[in-house]
C-alpha cells in the first residue's frame, strides 16, 4: 500500500510540474468571411487584498453561473475562499477552511469548485479526493477519484471541471511513464450518487503519431456549451476541436492557429531531458485553454504560438494568441496576447467579456491588490 501511495505520489509530482472513434465528420477552416474580430481590452477590474493574502491561485470562478454577481477566488493556500462583488469589487464574505478539528480538510487541496453554496467540491490531487463541503466548512461527503488504469484527475483553472445532472464531469491525463494514444482520455464524467465513474473521453487519434512527452503536449481541456448541450474537447497537440452533442455525434472543426504549423511528436530520446522537451515544444508551440463565451456565441482558444529565440521556459508566451470561433467553429479572428503578462488559467466571463488576470500588474507593480484586463470584441473588418 505504501508503494502504490509512493507512486501514485511521484506521478502526482511530476504532472504538477508540467502545467502549464465512431464518425466524425471534418470541418475546414472558411476563407472568406464577411467578418473579421479582434479582442480590445477596454476596462479593468481591480479587487484589493489584505495583508494576509496573496493572489496567487489556481483558478478563479464568477457566480452564480447564468447571472454572474460574484468573483469567486480561491487562494493556493487552501484556506480561503474570497467572494467579491463583480460591480463594486469589494469584499463581501470570505468562506473559510480548517486544516485541524472537525471541520478539518487536507492542506493539500489545491482547487474548489461551486457548484452553489451548500455544495462546494475541494479536490486533493495526491490521493486523489474530493470533499464536498458546504459554505460553513461542514463536511457533507467524500469521492475517492482513484482510477484502476494510471489515469489521473487534476482540475484547476485551466482545466476546470463541471457539473450538470449530478454528475462531475472531470479533466484526466493518462500516466506520464507511459506513452498516450488515442486509447487514453482527456475527461472522464463521476457520477456522485454513485460513487463511480461513467463515460470517458478519448484522446484524438493525433496522439497514435508517436511520443508526445510527459509535458505540455498531455493535458487535454474541455468546455461545455449549455445552449446545445455539447461537450467540445481541445488537445494541446491538436489543430482540431472536437465536439460531442447530445445524441453522442461527434465531429471535428479546424479552430489552428495562423502561426503554428502541423504539430510533430518528439523524440523517444527526449523523455528524460526536460530541458530539450521544453525547448521542442516552445519551437513548435502547443494549445492550451478552451472558454465558450455563452453571452456572445462564442469559443475563445489559448495558443503557445512557436518561438524563435528561446533561452528557457521563461520564453513561454512571449508569442501567444486567442482564436476566436463563431457557434458553427469558424475561425473570425486571432489576437496576439502576452501570456507572460496574463494567465490564461485565470480567466472569467460574464456578460461584458473576457476577463485575463494581469499578473504584471500584481508582480511588478501592487501586491496589495489584484486586477483583471477586460477583453471586448471589436470588428476590424476592412
Amino acid at each position: 500500500m505504501q508503494k502504490k501511495q509512493n507512486k501514485l505520489f511521484y506521478l502526482l509530482i511530476l504532472i504538477i510540474t508540467i502545467h502549464i472513434s465512431s464518425c466524425q465528420k471534418s470541418y475546414q477552416k472558411s476563407e472568406n468571411l464577411e467578418n473579421n474580430y479582434e479582442l480590445k481590452i477596454t476596462n479593468s477590474l481591480v479587487f484589493n487584498l489584505d495583508s494576509i493574502k496573496t493572489a496567487y491561485t489556481r483558478g478563479v470562478q464568477v457566480y452564480p453561473h447564468h447571472n454572474p454577481q460574484h468573483l469567486l477566488f480561491f487562494h493556493s493556500t487552501g484556506k480561503y475562499i474570497s467572494i467579491y462583488d463583480l460591480k463594486s469589487q469589494e469584499l463581501l464574505k470570505e468562506i473559510h477552511f480548517d486544516f485541524e478539528g472537525p471541520k478539518r480538510v487536507p492542506r493539500s487541496i489545491n482547487y474548489a469548485y461551486i457548484h452553489n453554496f451548500d455544495s462546494i467540491f475541494l479536490f486533493d490531487p495526491l490521493p486523489q479526493q474530493i470533499y464536498l463541503v458546504d459554505s460553513a466548512g461542514n463536511n457533507i461527503d467524500e469521492f475517492d477519484l482513484q482510477l484502476d488504469d494510471m489515469h489521473y484527475t487534476y482540475p484547476d483553472g485551466a482545466h476546470p471541471p463541471y457539473f450538470k445532472n449530478r454528475t462531475l464531469f472531470l479533466p484526466t491525463y493518462p500516466s506520464p511513464m507511459e506513452n498516450a494514444t488515442s486509447s487514453d482520455y482527456g475527461m472522464v464524467e463521476f457520477d456522485i450518487d454513485r460513487k463511480s465513474f461513467d463515460t470517458k473521453y478519448n484522446l484524438s487519434e493525433k496522439y497514435d503519431e508517436g511520443f508526445w512527452g510527459k509535458h505540455s503536449y498531455r493535458n487535454a481541456v474541455f468546455t461545455y456549451n449549455e445552449d446545445t448541450d455539447a461537450i467540445i474537447m481541445s488537445f494541446p497537440n491538436d489543430k482540431y476541436i472536437y465536439v460531442t452533442d447530445t445524441q453522442g455525434n461527434k465531429s471535428k472543426h479546424f479552430a489552428g492557429s495562423s502561426e503554428m504549423k502541423t504539430l510533430k511528436p518528439l523524440s523517444e530520446e527526449l523523455y528524460n531531458d526536460d530541458g530539450k522537451t521544453y525547448r521542442k515544444q516552445a519551437e513548435q508551440g502547443f494549445y492550451s485553454g478552451l472558454k465558450y463565451d455563452r453571452w456572445r456565441k462564442l469559443y475563445y482558444r489559448f495558443a503557445y504560438n512557436p518561438i524563435n529565440k528561446y533561452a528557457d521556459r521563461s520564453a513561454l508566451g512571449e508569442n501567444a494568441s486567442i482564436i476566436i470561433l463563431n457557434n458553427e467553429f469558424e475561425i473570425i479572428g486571432e489576437s496576439p496576447i502576452n501570456a507572460k503578462k496574463y494567465s490564461f488559467g485565470i480567466t472569467f466571463i460574464n456578460e461584458d467579456g473576457l476577463h485575463l488576470f494581469n499578473s504584471d500588474q500584481y508582480n511588478k507593480v501592487d501586491d496589495s491588490r489584484f486586477s483583471f484586463d477586460l477583453f471586448k470584441l471589436k470588428n476590424v473588418t476592412p
